[in-house]
């Protein structure tokens, strides 16, 4: 025998094509207009993170804010005004790219509360009631953003009547008719 010896290596490289991990949150979730907003997120990744992007729309403006960052583990935050008006609907997104070019994003839709009281103008047909007088009781609703519902409540000689009605848009006018009979 010789000795004769063979040897073949092989370098296997295992692909990484895990993504990161992205939990986001917010100090407020329910915003109003001028609320100060901090979008904040935990990252992690089993190699190495590489990148974290942060976008947010706010009245068609696209805001972008890069962060590079580096080991397994990262905490970034973005401080905002929020600046939409009521309504609005703003996606805040966070992206995060590891060293393998692995993205995971995480996105959250924060819609702007509505805080404003609709403006309710009412008035009578009469100013003195009397036995068998007719009341007209009208009201003048507008709101900003949008109408829901509106309720003329009375009561007459303890009786209580309650009408409701179903209303949209941003105006509405609506009326109730009441004889006034019966009352001493």
């Amino acid at each position: 025998t010789s000795n004769n010896v063979k040897q073949n290596s092989t370098l296997l490289v295992v692909a990484d094509v895990t993504r990161p991990v992205v939990n986001t949150t917010f100090n407020v979730t329910s915003p109003v207009q001028n609320d100060v907003i901090n979008f904040s997120g935990n990252i992690t990744d089993g190699v190495g993170l590489l990148s974290v992007n942060i976008t947010y729309n706010q009245s068609g403006t696209v805001t972008y804010a890069n962060y590079t960052v580096s080991g397994t583990s990262a905490q970034i935050h973005n401080i905002t005004t929020i600046t939409s008006g009521a309504g609005s609907v703003i996606n805040f997104t966070m992206y995060a790219t590891d060293t393998n070019n692995n993205v995971k994003q995480n996105s959250t839709l924060i819609v702007v509360r509505d805080v404003t009281a609709p403006v309710v103008n009412t008035s009578f047909n009469v100013t003195t009631a009397l036995f068998d007088s007719v009341i007209n009781f009208s009201g003048n609703i507008t709101d900003n953003l949008a109408l829901l519902s509106a309720n003329i409540t009375y009561n007459l000689s303890g009786t209580i009547t309650y009408a409701n009605y179903t209303i949209s848009g941003t105006s509405a006018s609506i009326h109730n008719i009441t004889a006034i009979t019966g009352c001493v």
